[in-house]
């Protein structure tokens, strides 16, 4: 099933608890009209990794999303972000991005990270003759069809402090108890 179908079921799961009954004539309302046994595989799939709380209720099993469990990529790199001088983030970010995603970054994706986006010597409204291919291709939010997007020219200091970044978005993310140094070498031998 697509994202845009599990979007619309966690908004809907936000707002108040929903047996699969009323879960399937909501969905029925917003055009999607799916089997209930694939909803309520879907949705014990769902609740199995920890995104919905199931109550049962008999005769039937209640639903509620859990809550943001999982962390997007524009909240992860904006609390990383949060560290760096308000002056930095903005070719940062806009080298970030483009370099995850490769593709110029859009204004609204900015946004998201509580930048505002705007030119600079380095920072320039990206004239790609794909945009609105690229702007297709984002399925997980939508981009506003005049958004602007941009893009950055080559900066070695804005490359090197981005990988910094990206390192420590890494560990934060991922366990490197056992295979990480426990001190920094700090002369080499």
């Amino acid at each position: 099933m697509p994202d845009q179908f599990y979007n619309i079921l966690m908004e809907m799961l936000a707002q108040k608890q929903m047996s699969i009954s009323s879960i399937a004539r909501e969905l029925k309302k917003t055009g999607i009209d799916q089997h209930r046994l694939i909803l309520t595989g879907y949705l014990r799939a769902l609740h199995d990794m920890g995104f919905l709380e199931e109550t049962d209720i008999p005769p039937s099993k209640v639903y509620v999303f859990k809550g943001k469990t999982k962390r997007d990529i524009y909240t992860i790199i904006k609390e990383h972000l949060n560290n760096i001088d308000v002056t930095e983030r903005p070719e940062i970010a806009v080298y970030l991005l483009s370099s995850l995603f490769h593709r110029p970054c859009f204004k609204y994706e900015l946004e998201l990270l509580g930048i505002e986006a705007q030119r600079t010597k380095t920072i320039k409204e990206s004239k790609d003759s794909r945009l609105k291919e690229h702007r297709a291709s984002v399925t997980r939010i939508k981009i506003p069809q005049d958004d602007p997007a941009f893009e950055i020219s080559e900066n070695e200091s804005v490359a090197l402090r981005t990988n910094e970044i990206l390192f420590d978005i890494i560990h934060n993310l991922i366990d490197l108890e056992g295979i990480k140094a426990k001190s920094l070498q700090t002369k080499l031998i």
